[in-house]
């Protein structure tokens, strides 16, 4: 029954690939493509300078045209968004043309979490673009996935937190999903979801890039078995690979395709590596740009302009991530090279846990702080953060309860409220530092 829902879910998915493959392969030169986005930004952009107050209040202070011209006209009267900003925009970014559907929170690589709501349809634009990627490697919704990620769902209290985490299992179970934990990465917990990749016999894996790494080097004595999975390809996410050598290492462990998805909570995917390596903008949905970023050579800062309906419109938003672009015929608003300096430091405890970075936003992202990063020595770790007021002891209890979820080891490391944290060249804050 459960295998035949998915071949239907397949089917209903086709549809809307093969129209997404027909829109990419009837698109012209690089012009036409920045024509069609123009076009298309110009029709968001009559909604949200009147309907959206945050661009309605800019629109009036810096007298912007009803419609851009040109994308350089658009570069040189919009302002740069930073993350910040965004937050402290807060409702005045709000389309309020639709209802607001769910609430979803951000943790990232920038540590510094933020809430923000989406409309119903918002998933199924992320949706087209995922299963369109995924179609390159023969991957479709009837396949079976096996994921090395987050369980954030499961730290939640209550009752609520108890039907959110069973709602997750069985959605998880009917859509042919097997999660393993890439919170806790030591060498046990890693070995037990390698028997369980093997048991549950995927067609694909996605995971965490460091969590990938750390699964590949620990079970590499299982190549063998491993590669008798066949699997179609291997999808790596959420930040870059920690190692220069890691995916060749996956190539060579599992005998399949190792690549990447880029994206970010607060925008769902945004590119997607082809087999060729080059990642592929989906310029359907966002307009990219590319600022050269002169402290680092050869990179570019990345900032994002939505072109779809929004309940939280993007311009020129800036990520914070560094590009590498491509050569030849794929400029940033079609594709780029690589994501530079984009990838999550490892926790490692003195008893000799070792835990996915992401275990600690995940545990703080509900809680009234501000930025946050982990100090690391030989001693253990510490977790710092900034906010207008240190957390009540209420509050400090409800993030210690979180991180015991993820391990009992976790619940008592130092919680330390702090003036400022330490940024990256690229002006995020760094998740993981070394205390000297």
């Amino acid at each position: 029954m459960i295998a035949g829902l998915r071949s239907l879910r397949a089917r209903q998915t086709a549809r809307r690939v093969m129209e997404q493959r027909d829109f990419y392969r009837a698109a012209g030169d690089l012009s036409a493509t920045l024509a069609w986005q123009l076009t298309r930004f110009n029709e968001q952009w009559s909604t949200m300078r009147t309907q959206v107050p945050f661009f309605r209040e800019l629109s009036a202070r810096r007298s912007l045209p009803e419609r851009f011209a040109s994308w350089d006209e658009f570069s040189a009267l919009m302002p740069v968004m930073a993350r910040a900003d965004v937050r402290a925009a807060g409702e005045a970014l709000y389309d309020p043309r639709q209802p607001i559907g769910q609430w979803r929170s951000t943790g990232g690589s920038t540590a510094e979490p933020f809430r923000f709501p989406i409309w119903d349809s918002e998933p199924t634009v992320s949706s087209d673009d995922v299963w369109y990627a995924r179609d390159w490697f023969g991957v479709s919704p009837a396949d079976k996935l096996f994921l090395i990620w987050g369980h954030s769902h499961l730290l939640g209290r209550g009752t609520a937190g108890w039907i959110n985490a069973r709602k997750r299992q069985l959605k998880d179970w009917m859509l042919g999903y097997h999660r393993c934990s890439a919170y806790r990465l030591g060498d046990a917990d890693l070995r037990a979801a390698c028997r369980k990749l093997l048991n549950f016999r995927p067609s694909y894996m996605l995971g965490y890039a460091a969590a990938l790494d750390r699964f590949g080097r620990v079970n590499a004595e299982h190549c063998d078995a491993l590669r008798q999975l066949r699997l179609k390809v291997v999808v790596a996410t959420a930040e870059s690979f920690p190692r220069s050598d890691t995916r060749d290492m996956l190539a060579d462990l599992f005998g399949c395709p190792v690549v990447m998805e880029y994206g970010a909570v607060e925008t769902g995917p945004i590119a997607h590596q082809r087999p060729d390596g080059v990642y592929q903008v989906f310029w359907r949905h966002y307009f990219i740009e590319a600022i050269p970023f002169a402290p680092v050579v050869g990179a570019s800062q990345i900032l994002v302009t939505s072109l779809y309906d929004r309940c939280l419109p993007l311009v020129r938003y800036q990520l914070g991530d560094l590009l590498e672009l491509a050569e030849g015929d794929l400029p940033a608003a079609r594709g780029f090279r690589a994501v530079i300096g984009r990838a999550n430091d490892l926790v490692r405890m003195p008893g000799g846990g070792v835990f996915h970075s992401e275990a600690l936003t995940h545990a703080v992202k509900e809680s009234p702080l501000g930025a946050f990063q982990v100090g690391q020595c030989n001693d253990g770790v510490a977790l710092r953060y900034t906010a207008a007021r240190p957390l009540s002891e209420a509050e400090l209890a409800d993030v210690r309860r979180r991180l015991g979820r993820i391990a009992e080891e976790l619940a008592t490391i130092p919680i330390e409220h702090v003036a400022e944290l330490e940024l990256t060249p690229a002006g995020k804050t760094r998740r993981v530092f070394q205390n000297n």
